[in-house]
């Protein structure tokens, strides 16, 4: 497994795309800062766009200091070759991503 991480923006950040098919074994979202933060999550095709059509969440909160778990205990997103994921915070920064992720 290989592990990447990206500070989220409050533009669209990519936060992993797949190389060839691979699974997504763990996504985690962390507030570091000292006030609720909001995202928005997307799972995007290869080519697509982010759109309501591949939201998984909308406007959640993140509290302070605190973290979000997407992907954990198992559960597995299985993506095809150019697949992404991209996040949308309400702040500038303060969100980091953690995605864990392996070849299928």
């Amino acid at each position: 497994m290989t592990i990447s991480a990206t500070a989220v923006t409050n533009s669209l950040t990519t936060v992993y795309t797949s190389t060839n098919n691979t699974a997504i074994t763990y996504l985690q979202l962390t507030n570091t800062t000292g006030g609720a933060l909001t995202v928005d999550i997307h799972v995007i095709p290869s080519g697509g766009t982010a759109s309501t059509t591949n939201i998984v969440a909308k406007t959640l909160s993140i509290n302070a200091l605190d973290s979000y778990q997407l992907y954990s205990g198992g559960e597995k997103l299985l993506l095809e070759n150019g697949d992404f994921v991209q996040v949308l915070s309400s702040a500038a920064s303060g969100i980091n991503a953690v995605v864990s992720f392996t070849a299928i």
